[in-house]
């Protein structure tokens, strides 16, 4: 297993509004909030308003010989981030780290006085959240460490993996006793993953998946989608599902996700069918399945019951996700000897 990114890419981020320094963040924490900082964040502010006036066009991103620099504007404020990453941070990776700096941002309680500054703690938390970030979607190795750290100080989780989606290459893996982990329960995995993003876009859902439970009467796997990372959690026997949820998450390094893992069902059923195992429909109500989803279900089922059998050497009785999205959707199905009830909701 081998890291990817072995230093962390993302130098130095900074919060201007109105040619105003706001915040900063550099690894460095003593160089935070200096005047190098200001300086800095005035000549970042005049390239991008030299654009805007001068060529009538705003400035998303421009590199140097060693460093790549990117813009994104927070939304309903004045507000624009420049982030600065290494000249070799893969930039798929750094406009993903922007995003997900954005949202911190924009969930960040603002002065009630206009041109304050940021409280000082809360500032703290933020350069803290970034931290992970940068750990996140930069530092492989890290992030192994962190995750064999997290699950030695749990007893209820024997088996646990963390795979990069973008290469699927395993990041970390745990098994308590070693012989439990097998790179074919990776791949198997890997093969829900993929069954599923299809699943959901035969049925028009655009958004991903946050999270999915897979259980029997004893045991329970959860996997999380985090983007970038996947990562997939086993429990002991009799784990609550809820308890593995909380470990899913957690080696889920960096993302937010919801507090538990609430699979209550959804308001709006908007359609059923049963299906026999080889994936012909018996019965059908709602929404009308298209053919092209039909065929992805049953790969599903199939999918995740070879996983699981991997994983705890049981047959699954229930399949749960959720997605992520203001009126996420939730599929469900459960399975009685040869037959799949299938569900499709979405939370109002």
């Amino acid at each position: 297993m081998g890291s990817t990114f072995q230093k962390i890419m993302l130098k130095e981020l900074f919060v201007i509004n109105r040619s105003v320094l706001q915040f900063h963040y550099s690894r460095d924490r003593s160089t935070s909030d200096d005047d190098k900082a200001v300086l800095s964040s005035g000549f970042l502010s005049a390239i991008q308003d030299f654009s805007t006036h001068a060529r009538a066009d705003v400035l998303d991103s421009f590199s140097t010989e060693n460093e790549y620099f990117l813009y994104l504007r927070i939304p309903d404020t004045e507000e624009v981030l420049v982030g600065v990453f290494a000249r070799k941070a893969p930039e798929t990776f750094a406009r993903e780290a922007m995003e997900k700096i954005k949202q911190i941002f924009t969930s960040v309680p603002r002065p009630e006085i206009e041109g304050m500054q940021i409280e000082p703690d809360i500032k703290e938390e933020i350069r803290l959240k970034i931290d992970r970030i940068n750990v996140q979607l930069f530092s492989d190795e890290q992030l192994s460490s962190i995750v064999i750290e997290i699950l030695e100080e749990r007893g209820d989780i024997p088996l646990a993996f963390l795979v990069d989606s973008t290469s699927n290459a395993i990041i970390a893996k745990f098994s308590r006793p070693r012989p439990l982990f097998k790179e074919s329960q990776v791949r198997e995995f890997l093969l829900i993953h993929s069954t599923l993003i299809k699943t959901l876009e035969s049925l028009n859902i655009q958004n991903p998946y946050s999270f999915l439970t897979i259980e029997s009467e004893d045991y329970a796997v959860v996997a999380c989608n985090g983007g970038r990372l996947l990562s997939v959690a086993g429990g002991a026997m009799r784990t609550p599902v809820d308890d593995v949820y909380d470990a899913a998450t957690s080696i889920c390094y960096a993302d937010t996700f919801d507090p538990s893992i609430s699979q209550a069902t959804a308001d709006k059923v908007l359609g059923t069918i049963t299906l026999q195992e080889d994936g012909r429909i018996i019965e059908s109500h709602g929404i009308a399945i298209p053919q092209k989803a039909q065929i992805f279900i049953s790969s599903l089922v199939k999918n995740v019951d070879s996983t699981f059998r991997l994983m705890t050497r049981r047959p699954f009785s229930r399949f749960y996700t959720k997605t992520t999205g203001e009126h996420p959707y939730s599929i469900t199905f459960k399975k009685n000897k040869n037959v799949i009830h299938f569900e499709l909701h979405q939370f109002d």
